[in-house]
C-alpha cells in the first residue's frame, strides 16, 4: 500500500469479489460522525452503510440513494416470499429516519449541531428502497479529503449488535494503519460508550454492592469480541489466555481491559498474532524483509485501485497535522450549503 493511486497486485492474489458472497465495499465517514452517539439499531445501521457503499466518498453525495430491495434483505438476514419482502423490510427499518437523529457538540468552541441524517424512507413496488438524505449532513460522508476513516461494509453487515458496531468504529477512529495498535478501556469508559446505566438494571452493579465483572465480560465484552473476530479490516490479537483482550491489573484489582489490533484493507491471510510475529522476526533479522522484496520483484504489476478499495495510510496517523482542527472543518462543511 502507498500514498499514490496504485496498489501492487501479486499474481494469484484473491480479490474481494472472489472471496466474499456479499460484495465487499469500502465506505468512509467523518471522524466526528464516527465518535458521535447514534440511535440506529443494528439493522438500521446496516441499511445506512449499504447506502454509503453506493456513493464515492471523494465526490458530491446525491440527496437520494436507491438500494436494491433483495440485496438489502440479504444483508439484513431476511428470508421472505417476494410478496412479503416489503413488509418484512419495513419491520426492520421502519424507524430508520427518526433513529438517524444525531447530535454533535463541542462546548469549548460553543458548537452544537443536531438533526436527522435520513429524511425519508420509501419502499417501492419495483424492488427498490429509496433513502432521502439531509443535504446538510452530506459532507460527513462525501467530498472527504481529511479527518475521516474508512471501513469495510461486510464487517458491519456481519455484526450482531449496535455495541459491536460502536466499538468497531471506535477502534478504527483510533487506528494507526502503519503499525500494531493498542488501547486500554476502563469499565466506566465502556459503559459510557455503550450507553449503559451507572446504577440499577443493566448497570451490572449487584444489589448488595459491587460490580458483577463476570457477567459484564460474558454479556458485553465477549459478544463484541466474537463479532470483531469475524472482521477483515480490524483484526484483534488473541492474548496468551485465548481471549481477545487483556485484563490490566494493579495488584489483584482489575483496572481495565487492553485490546491489541491490526488494520488491513486486504482479505485476511494472516491473523493479528501472525502479523506481529512476522514484524518481530523482521525487527530481529532485517534481511528477511530484503528476501521478501526480492521474491516479489518481477512478480508485481501496477494496477489502478478500484473505486473505494484502498485507504490513505497517512490520514489516520496521529502525527498527521491534517487530523487537527476537525471541528472547524466540520463547521465549515455544514455551513457551506
Amino acid at each position: 500500500m502507498g500514498l499514490n493511486q496504485y496498489d501492487e497486485e501479486i499474481e494469484g492474489q484473491m480479490s474481494f469479489e472472489d472471496f466474499f458472497p456479499v460484495p465487499q465495499r469500502m465506505f468512509a465517514v467523518s471522524k466526528i460522525f464516527a465518535r458521535a452517539r447514534k440511535q440506529m439499531n443494528v439493522d438500521e445501521y446496516k441499511t445506512f452503510v449499504y447506502a454509503l457503499t453506493n456513493i464515492d466518498w471523494t465526490k458530491e453525495m446525491p440527496e437520494t440513494i436507491t438500494l436494491d430491495k433483495k440485496k438489502l434483505a440479504e444483508i439484513l438476514g431476511i428470508e421472505s416470499d417476494a410478496n412479503l419482502l416489503s413488509r418484512d423490510i419495513k419491520r426492520k427499518i421502519n424507524h430508520l429516519s427518526p433513529h438517524s437523529f444525531t447530535e454533535f457538540s463541542d462546548e469549548d468552541r460553543q458548537i452544537y449541531i443536531s438533526g436527522t441524517i435520513i429524511n425519508t424512507v420509501c419502499l417501492t413496488q419495483r424492488n427498490k428502497v429509496i433513502l432521502d438524505f439531509n443535504k446538510r449532513y452530506a459532507k460527513l460522508f462525501s467530498e472527504l479529503t481529511a479527518n475521516y476513516i474508512t471501513m469495510w461494509s461486510t464487517d458491519i453487515f456481519n455484526m450482531t449488535s449496535e455495541r459491536s458496531i460502536t466499538f468497531y468504529e471506535h477502534l478504527r477512529a483510533h487506528s494507526d494503519t502503519t503499525k500494531e495498535c493498542q488501547k486500554g478501556f476502563g469499565v466506566k469508559a465502556l459503559k459510557e460508550m455503550f450507553n449503559l446505566p451507572k446504577e440499577g438494571q443493566g448497570s451490572y452493579m449487584r444489589k448488595q454492592g459491587g460490580f458483577d465483572r463476570a457477567n459484564f465480560e460474558k454479556r458485553i465484552i465477549d459478544p463484541i469480541c466474537e463479532d470483531l473476530a469475524k472482521c477483515e479490516m480490524i483484526q484483534l490479537a488473541v492474548q496468551p489466555d485465548g481471549k481477545y483482550y487483556e485484563k490490566v491489573k494493579q495488584g489483584n484489582r482489575v483496572m481495565g481491559y487492553k485490546f491489541v489490533w491490526n488494520v488491513s484493507d486486504r482479505p485476511r491471510i494472516a491473523t493479528a498474532n501472525e502479523v506481529k510475529e512476522i514484524r518481530d522476526n523482521i525487527t530481529k533479522d532485517p534481511k528477511l524483509l530484503k528476501v521478501a522484496k526480492d521474491i516479489t520483484t518481477g512478480k508485481k504489476k501496477a494496477k489502478k485501485a478500484p473505486k473505494g478499495s484502498s485507504f490513505n495510510m497517512m490520514e489516520e496517523s496521529p502525527s498527521n497535522p491534517k487530523t487537527k482542527n476537525e471541528w472547524e472543518d466540520l463547521e465549515a462543511k455544514l455551513l457551506d450549503n
